[in-house]
């Protein structure tokens, strides 16, 4: 399972790779210095909007998932596909898994 600290690690690598100070990167997320030095030490969790924030503000994504988490991996790879196809593939894929999720149940029941 995932540690807080794992996150709040990332975090910080993510904001030294971008040559950002503890100072300068708390004041564009908007919290305080010792906010967010306990979020990188993995003391303090941060919370949804703050998260957000720091992922808009790194230019970043950060999936959170154990080796036990289906969805997690699912989602990396989806988006992994996503990304590598042209604007039209992923219209497309977009189309395709929105038409799939409304009809699941239908395709669930196919299965048995």
């Amino acid at each position: 399972m995932i540690k807080s600290t794992d996150i709040g690690e990332k975090i910080r690598a993510l904001r030294i790779a971008k040559n950002f100070s503890r100072e300068y990167f708390a004041e564009l997320i908007g919290i305080s210095v010792s906010h967010l030095e306990k979020i990188e030490t993995g003391d303090r969790r941060p919370g949804i909007g703050t998260f957000l924030k720091i992922l808009d503000v790194l230019d970043a994504d950060i999936v959170m998932y154990d080796e036990h988490d289906t969805i997690g991996q699912c989602a990396s790879k989806m988006k992994e596909i996503v990304l590598q196809s042209t604007e039209e593939q992923a219209v497309f894929m977009l189309k395709m898994t929105e038409s799939i999720a409304e009809n699941m149940h239908i395709l669930m029941e196919s299965r048995e």
